[in-house]
């Protein structure tokens, strides 16, 4: 299992995209190997990404991205899969759709390739929510990606939103919900980045095994990413 399974979270959300883009499924099964030249290792079992259930492998191989991508595209195509591509932040990545699945395969080049397999499955999901992690949202925060996951019980969520409230109503906001819901070792730091003046929020908490960090920034409405995770 990953040693800190919230980084990989934090990688998985640039899957979201692709996977709301991806609409109904296509005619055919996904595929079922791990691509030809490519190790992989099993890294989550319990993932939920934006509500879909997901397994999640690490993968690695020679060359590079954009090479493995066109055999495994040429291969995928081959077997009658509803293959898309699709650039995000510096990562290549793949999708192939079916019926009952879909298959995503996202890599970077690193030493050769790096990167990650994951495949969804349909079925209900129960997915964590900050609320039910003991963070309540504010009322007009509209969420644009939510990733879970359950690794041998060590519970993690990634949550990106925006609100249109400013740093310091949203500081006030987390702090005073933070405190009422029994979380300690309350911070919050704001940043000013010395070249443009622009201003960044940092608060954190604990709660027994448990840890809460939100980042903070205005770009047009206040951006929001919150990470909750639990330790061992």
């Amino acid at each position: 299992m990953t040693k800190n399974p919230i980084a990989g979270l934090a990688r998985l959300s640039l899957l979201a995209p692709l996977l709301l883009s991806s609409g109904a499924a296509g005619a055919s099964a996904c595929p079922a190997q791990v691509p030809a030249g490519l190790s992989a290792i099993a890294v989550a079992n319990k993932v939920v990404v934006n509500g879909l259930s997901m397994a999640i492998n690490q993968v690695q191989g020679p060359g590079t991205a954009g090479e493995v991508l066109d055999r495994v595209e040429k291969s995928w195509k081959a077997g009658g899969h509803d293959v898309r591509r699709a650039s995000t932040a510096g990562w290549e990545t793949i999708s192939a759709k079916g019926e009952k699945c879909l298959v995503t395969l996202q890599l970077v080049n690193r030493k050769g390739v790096f990167g990650y397999l994951a495949r969804s499955t349909p079925g209900p999901v129960t997915a964590l929510s900050p609320g039910a992690m003991g963070v309540p949202l504010p009322p007009d925060a509209s969420v644009a990606s939510s990733v879970a996951s359950n690794d041998d019980g060590r519970k993690g969520l990634v949550v990106s939103m925006s609100s249109s409230r400013p740093l310091d109503q949203l500081n006030a906001f987390f702090m005073r919900q933070l405190g009422d819901n029994k979380w300690s070792s309350l911070r919050s730091h704001k940043i000013v980045n010395p070249v443009n003046g622009a201003e960044s929020l940092l608060v954190s908490a604990q709660r027994g095994r448990s840890q809460v960090e939100l980042v903070m920034w205005p770009e047009g409405r206040t951006q929001i990413v919150m990470t909750i995770s639990e330790a061992l």
